[in-house]
């Protein structure tokens, strides 16, 4: 993983939405939303990074999110 890594995922469990039916989603209770926030970071950023999943990221979350 890149040396970047810690900050994308800081940035990604920040992300929230609400769908079309009012539902809040979080990227730090839905894993493919933390993934896709990650991925988007690094892409943002131009930093080079190999296929990854939620289990890669695990290690960075902070502790009560794990």
């Amino acid at each position: 993983m890149p040396i970047e890594t810690q900050e994308a995922v800081n940035f990604a469990i920040q992300y929230e939405y609400v769908d079309e039916f009012g539902i809040l989603h979080k990227a730090s209770e839905e894993n493919y939303l933390l993934v896709d926030k990650v991925r988007a970071y690094f892409n943002t950023h131009e930093i080079e990074y190999s296929t990854f999943s939620y289990d890669d990221l695990v290690p960075y979350l902070p502790q009560e999110a794990q």
